[in-house]
């Protein structure tokens, strides 16, 4: 699986698709959650609450 990157394509896309939900996530946010994607860990929704507790989705 290829290395995703903020400029990438897909997190382009992915950021679209929630604008138009009217969902934002912080620079900060997309980072972490890009490094989670990254690392290859299985994504579950255990890892997900832990490593983004404290973040906030507007």
């Amino acid at each position: 699986m290829k290395t995703l990157q903020m400029n990438s394509p897909e997190v382009k896309r992915i950021n679209k698709n929630m604008a138009m939900e009217n969902l934002y996530l912080s620079e900060d946010l997309q980072k972490r959650a890009l490094a989670i994607v990254n690392s290859g860990k299985s994504i579950t929704i255990a890892l997900i609450k832990k490593e983004l507790e404290n973040a906030k989705v507007q």
